[in-house]
This record gives C-alpha cells, sequence and structure tokens, in this order.
C-alpha cells in the first residue's frame, strides 16, 4: 500500500477527531505530506471515520490529483493542497468544526490568547477568514491569506483550520485554539471578561515553543 504509515496516521488523527469532540460523523478532514515523494495523505470524501479503514484514505498529489486509492478525496481538498504549494514549512493540515471555536466563527470574533497554554501552540490570537462557499479555490485562497504565517485561523460560518509541520502539530494547535475558545466562553458566561496575555508576552511564549518542546534524552 502506498504511504501506509502516513495514511495509518491521518486515520488515527480522524478518529481522535471524533473522539475530542471536533467533528461529527464525516465532518472536518485531515492531510498529511510525504516529504520525500510529496505525495499527500488524505481523508476521503463523505466516510464516517469509525468506519474508516486504512485504506479508505486516498494519497493525491500536491494540485489534488488522485495518485491512489478508491475513493473521492475530501471536497475540502483545495484547502489542504494550497498549504503544501504555498508553504514550505507545512507538512500536516487538519480542518474541523471544533464546536468553540466555531462560536467565534460565527460571531466573526477572533479566538484570543488567554492561557499561556494556547499561546505556546498558536502565537497570536486565531484570526476569522471572510466567508467563502466550502469545497471552492476561493476559500483555499482566503484561507492561505488570512492565516498568513501564521498556525490556525478560523472559517466564518463553517470552522476552523490548523497547520503544522507534523500531524502531531496541527493537532496540538486545533486542540490548543478549541480549549482558549472554550474558556473566553465560559468566562464570559460567569458575567466575566476574559483578561488577555499581552501580545508581546504571547510572541515570546510561542517562540519558546519552537526552540525547546520537542523530545530530548536525559543525556
Amino acid at each position: 500500500m502506498l504511504l501506509k504509515e502516513l495514511r495509518e496516521e491521518v486515520l488515527e488523527k480522524s478518529v481522535q477527531m471524533i473522539k475530542d469532540g471536533l467533528a461529527f460523523g464525516a465532518g472536518g478532514n485531515i492531510s498529511a505530506l510525504d516529504s520525500e515523494s510529496g505525495l499527500i495523505a488524505i481523508t476521503p470524501s463523505a466516510i464516517e471515520y469509525t468506519k474508516m479503514k486504512t485504506a479508505d484514505i486516498v494519497v493525491i498529489d500536491k494540485v489534488g490529483k488522485v495518485v491512489d486509492g478508491k475513493w473521492k478525496p475530501t471536497s475540502e481538498s483545495p484547502m489542504h493542497t494550497i498549504f503544501y504549494r504555498e508553504r514550505d514549512d507545512v507538512g500536516a493540515v487538519v480542518h474541523t468544526h471544533a464546536p468553540q471555536a466555531s462560536v467565534f466563527a460565527i460571531i466573526n470574533e477572533p479566538v484570543p490568547m488567554v492561557v499561556a497554554e494556547a499561546a505556546l501552540c498558536i502565537g497570536e490570537p486565531v484570526k476569522v477568514a471572510p466567508y467563502r462557499r466550502p469545497g471552492t479555490d476561493e476559500l483555499a485562497r482566503i484561507v492561505l491569506e488570512t492565516m498568513g504565517d501564521g498556525v490556525a485561523v478560523l472559517l466564518a460560518q463553517h470552522g476552523m483550520i490548523a497547520v503544522g509541520s507534523s500531524l502531531r502539530e496541527a493537532y496540538s494547535s486545533t486542540i490548543a485554539t478549541e480549549m482558549s475558545a472554550r474558556l473566553a466562553i465560559m468566562a464570559r458566561s460567569i458575567g466575566a471578561a476574559p483578561i488577555n496575555l499581552d501580545p508581546e508576552e504571547v510572541k515570546e511564549l510561542r517562540q519558546l515553543y519552537m526552540r525547546h518542546y520537542h523530545p530530548t534524552t536525559s543525556d
């Protein structure tokens, strides 16, 4: 099977996305890049993740052409492939319908950085990309432009997307965005205004994360 291990990793994270309440049924989509071949393992369209097998994950190239797999790739493939074509630092893309983050997406308000853990993973408030119809090249382009060199962005009236050098990083940024959104909503629900971290502290925390947060031995 072509890119068997990468397909397994994409499937594993897809099932985790459902367990974590970030998507439901066949909602959302995940992809990862094989740096050697330049090919992409991506979730198929309209198949529930809990029923999916490794072979159901589709392999495409950077323009969305199917290289291996019996299913059509997700209709959101353009929103994935544009990152692999235009950002050399991106090795994985995670698109979810995370409910708390989606609250901010429907009120057109960035997710604030209210806890250090989120600042470490994300490095800035998560902006909202203007609405474009799902599955279109127009959505892919506005998402890329709104995110800039960041790692996460909200999709107006839709959900969120996060990227990373690996699936672990992209998924961590997804969780961090959802956590920050949840805590901000909880604070507002008790009539309190959440206190945002200082922007310079957010940037510094992100730099610390980038420099030091990786597995190391004790030697």
